[in-house]
């Protein structure tokens, strides 16, 4: 089997961790789509619409190109929006069936304007198939248009930790996410004034990054609140989650965050709002805590129960190990392949 895996080079982790999970059962290449910004300024808007119609239009073309030259039996596109729709006509073309794989915030933000709702439900609806990372984002997929939709979690490409008992470390809090309003990492921020003695490590840049870096020291919590910034998936990102206590997600929104079941494969328990697909992994009082979005006091709360209480930090670090074995590259892209595999022989 020959697979095209086509993505934004935003999302390139996705796409990589796809690529990885499928060699061992096809032959797989990746081509990523450069995605330029624009202002998102009203008067620029029939500039932007007529900017991203001649890009769909090259990217399609480009992908059809790169279709015949691998001679690919089927087509992943990563998300419904932008990259699903080039992936779906490329497709169309070249007569091969194409796969969506939906992510959350392509369903769940980029169909919210008339435009993208327009775009994400016809290629859903003239995909082949979708698969969705959680029970959730497969409900909306349905009710966008979507035929043939699975459920399977997004690969991750984790390293062998050293398998050692979980110790408390120093009262040291983490989120990783990218710097929007719908991480809700504001909230996390205003929750620490009611949090002690603990530090508040958050990974990850995007346009809300100098906005939570002021109210941070607005609040007088620049001495306990550490913006790192990107770090790449190496021995520095391990390290940080490693020595971490508790990993905590405030999302408004969301699909089945990668960044969460990274902090379970490396036996942090999980704080995060009962959104999406977020539920079917992190059971309320088992392996972390669920909390209503954009409540500040109920994330402190939380916050403060995992971090004075030891043996919960233990169970929860040896049940969220446990879960993240599910999640493993060879597991998810045998799950991915199959898939496939029933799609081509329809």
């Amino acid at each position: 089997m020959r697979v095209l895996v086509f993505g934004s080079i935003i999302s390139r982790l996705g796409t990589a961790a796809i690529v990885k999970a499928l060699s061992p059962f096809a032959s797989v290449k990746e081509v990523n789509w450069r995605y330029k910004s624009m202002p998102n300024r009203a008067h620029y808007t029939p500039l932007k619409i007529f900017y991203r119609a001649l890009e769909c239009v090259y990217w399609s073309l480009r992908i059809f190109k790169e279709i015949c030259e691998l001679q690919a039996d089927i087509i992943i596109a990563e998300y419904a929006y932008s990259t699903g729709l080039i992936g779906v006509i490329a497709a169309k073309l070249s007569r091969k069936p194409c796969i969506i794989q939906a992510g959350g915030s392509d369903l769940k933000i980029g169909a919210q304007s008339l435009l993208g709702k327009g775009v994400v439900s016809w290629a859903l609806k003239n995909a082949s198939g979708v698969i969705c990372v959680s029970r959730d984002l497969e409900n909306i997929a349905r009710a966008l248009g979507a035929k043939s939709t699975t459920v399977i979690p997004p690969p991750l490409d984790l390293p062998d930790f050293e398998e050692k008992e979980f110790r408390r470390m120093d009262k040291v809090i983490i989120s990783i996410a990218i710097l929007t309003p719908v991480k809700g990492i504001s909230y996390l921020i205003r929750a620490m004034r009611r949090i002690h003695d603990a530090e508040l490590v958050i990974i990850g840049n995007g346009p809300e990054r100098k906005k939570l870096e002021s109210l941070s020291l607005n609040l007088k919590l620049n001495d306990r609140v550490s913006f790192l910034g990107w770090v790449n998936h190496g021995s520095r990102f391990w390290n940080c989650l490693q020595k971490s206590t508790v990993f905590v997600l405030p999302s408004i929104s969301e699909g089945l965050p990668r960044a969460l079941i990274e902090a379970m494969a490396c036996g942090l328990p999980v704080i995060a709002t009962k959104v999406g697909g977020i539920p079917e992994v992190i059971k309320d009082g088992v392996n972390g805590f669920l909390v209503p979005p954009q409540n500040e006091e109920a994330l402190a709360e939380a916050i403060e129960k995992v971090l004075n209480d030891v043996n919960f930090q233990k169970s929860a670090s040896y049940k969220n190990k446990k879960v993240a074995k599910d999640y493993v590259l060879l597991t998810v892209g045998y799950r991915i392949y199959d898939y496939l595999k029933k799609l081509l022989a329809l």
